[in-house]
């Protein structure tokens, strides 16, 4: 028997199979609802995003700036030692120490960022040379501007202090916002030693007495340097009788500062003979002793996309300055509006917080302590009496945030009632448009330690 294999037959060929239209349909469907979703979630985390990155660059910058404040606000009218104020009201249960303000012999001060060149017999600035020493008093180591919109009280010109001029426009100052000048002396200044000035403690001090210092340990070098043609200034300071002398010339290598004979008469020489009891130290009045100012200014923004934030051209960005001796500063940029609230004492020991224009019109009413020795009652004189400095800061992120709603546009400043959701093109005091950022305040209480016990 024989036995046959069946034969293979080729099945026929299925038609391939694919998607229909309605198939596709549902697919391009179901892909765009995600992708409508994906770029949903994206977006909201994108500006979610830009927001927290706003709020911590507002957050950094409003207390970077109230740091770096805070050094030169609580230094301000610091003379070493000579200048305590803390105790001198009257009818207060503690001893009356008058403040003190050192008597100049020099008859140019050429204080920066002012016209102060001397004080007259009325108290007043005086753009003239002395012709008498005269005290200087710590009244004019602070002064402050209450601003609007349009003008300063009291009034400030670029002119008298260097500082700008207000305008809406990059360079010029941010109407709406205060400013303040403070002055102090800083650096260790060098040691005097007892009896070591060319001249007795008794005899008059003329041009040409040689005063001797000596660094200690820890003080700054010795480097106090003179012109040929402008005299340098020399603070004298023993915690009572604190004095400033003109020097013509200075060697820094055997530490020995020679008087000019330009020194109005009246000087002794106990002070270049040091004391034996005191802690007689001389100090670099001329270059250590600094002019401090606070600001706002327009920068422009150098991006060429920036959309323009006011009735000017190019987009224009607060920043606060800080200006000393004439050269300025960029602390941070976003700072919308700046004040400043004062917290003086009375002479009757009552403190109380005021403000520039309030402290200007109550000094003309009288009230402030009495003057320290040997000085008039000078204009403004509560400023001789501020013991706190409050500054308000009204701080914003810089950049804007685009679909930021109007809550997040809302903010408040200086006890003013709080601007609720305002619209983006509302207009700022500044003069700027609100925009789309978030806003914040910035509030700091410092202490004037030069004048507190």
């Amino acid at each position: 028997m024989s036995h046959r294999a069946p034969a293979l037959r080729a099945s026929p060929a299925r038609p391939q199979a694919g998607f229909s239209l309605l198939e596709v349909l549902v697919a391009m469907a179901l892909g765009l609802l995600l992708m409508a979703g994906i770029i949903t979630l994206f977006s909201g985390i994108s500006g979610t995003n830009k927001v927290q990155n706003g709020l911590a660059r507002l957050q950094e910058n409003g207390r970077f700036a109230l740091m770096r404040m805070e050094t030169d606000l609580r230094m301000a009218g610091g003379q070493f030692c000579s200048n305590t104020t803390g105790a001198s009201a009257r009818n207060t249960h503690i001893p009356v120490l008058p403040a003190r303000a050192p008597m100049v012999f020099a008859k140019d001060l050429k204080l920066p960022d002012s016209q102060i060149n001397s004080i007259n017999a009325s108290g007043n600035p005086d753009s003239t040379s002395a012709t008498a020493p005269y005290p200087l008093s710590p009244r004019w180591f602070m002064q402050g501007y209450s601003c609007t919109a349009t003008a300063c009280t009291p009034t400030l010109t670029q002119s008298d202090t260097g500082i700008p001029d207000m305008a809406l426009a990059a360079g010029g100052r941010v109407p709406g916002s205060d400013v303040l000048t403070v002055r102090y002396q800083r650096g260790t200044g060098w040691t005097i030693p007892a009896n070591s000035c060319s001249i007795p403690i008794t005899a008059p001090m003329t041009g040409g007495a040689v005063i001797t210092v000596r660094p200690q340990a820890g003080d700054d070098p010795f480097n106090m340097t003179v012109s040929n043609s402008v005299p340098g200034l020399a603070l004298v300071s023993d915690c009572v009788n604190p004095a400033i002398l003109p020097i013509s010339a200075v060697n820094t290598g055997s530490g020995t500062l020679t008087v000019a004979g330009s020194i109005l008469p009246g000087a002794t020489g106990n002070l270049c003979n040091g004391s034996p009891l005191r802690d007689v130290r001389l100090f670099d009045f001329k270059d250590d002793f600094v002019t401090v100012s606070f600001y706002l200014v327009f920068r422009a923004d150098d991006s060429p996309d920036a959309r323009p934030n006011s009735a000017n051209a190019q987009r224009l960005i607060p920043a606060l300055i800080r200006r000393e001796n004439g050269v300025d500063q960029e602390l941070v940029r976003g700072v919308d509006l700046l004040a400043f609230r004062y917290g003086v004492k009375r002479g009757d020991g009552t403190t109380q917080m005021m403000t520039a224009t309030e402290i200007e019109t109550a000094s003309a009413a009288g009230g402030c302590p009495n003057p320290p020795p040997d000085a008039v009652m000078e204009p403004g004189c509560f400023w001789r009496s501020v013991r706190t400095i409050e500054p308000h800061l009204l701080v914003n992120s810089v950049d804007e945030v685009g679909g930021i709603d109007a809550v997040g546009r809302s903010y408040r400043f200086n006890d003013a009632p709080p601007v609720a959701s305002p619209a983006a093109t509302a207009t700022l005091p500044s003069g700027l448009q609100v925009g789309n950022m978030n806003r914040r305040e910035f509030v700091g209480l410092f202490s004037v330690r030069n004048g507190n016990l």
